[in-house]
């Protein structure tokens, strides 16, 4: 049984976000800047029907000490607004060639995601970008029916 729903592959363009990010080992805490974002987004009138959040992680914690792992969560910048910059920051997400899964939205899923997706993807005939993050999607009508996105970027 495979870890996905259903994949698609997708171009995702370039775009400017704004973001939060943590340092740290990868695990609960993240899920604590992700309900930080969510507030943020909610205070700042941003939580709409159309709202997509991204998480990332940033780097490779086979590689990367334990303490020194970024995770960001972000959404497409809304040009139109200043924000505090103590609060969130704005860089650019490279776009490019995505393979997407749909996913459960549970613990569950996005770990046995994250557990088979490197093995998969050469398996389907893809070649990871690494140069680019893999990403976890969360569009609000999509979360609403329970079901999140692993997008990962391929040659």
């Amino acid at each position: 049984m495979t870890f996905y729903l259903s994949k698609a592959e997708e171009y995702i363009a370039p775009a400017a976000v704004v973001y939060m990010r943590r340092t740290g080992s990868y695990g609960q805490d993240n899920m604590v800047l992700m309900q930080r974002f969510k507030k943020w987004l909610a205070d700042n009138a941003l939580d709409g029907e159309d709202t997509v959040i991204l998480a990332m992680s940033l780097d490779d914690p086979l590689r990367t000490e334990a303490s020194q792992c970024r995770y960001d969560v972000c959404t497409i910048y809304p040009e139109e607004r200043p924000f505090d910059p103590a609060l969130v920051e704005v860089r650019e997400l490279t776009g490019g060639k995505y393979v997407t899964f749909l996913l459960q939205h549970t613990a569950y899923a996005l770990k046995t995601a994250w557990q088979e997706c490197f093995a998969v993807l050469p398996a389907l005939g893809y070649t990871l970008d690494g140069a680019r993050p893999i990403m976890e999607r969360y569009q609000k009508a999509l979360v609403a029916d329970h079901y999140c996105e692993l997008c990962m970027p391929v040659l």
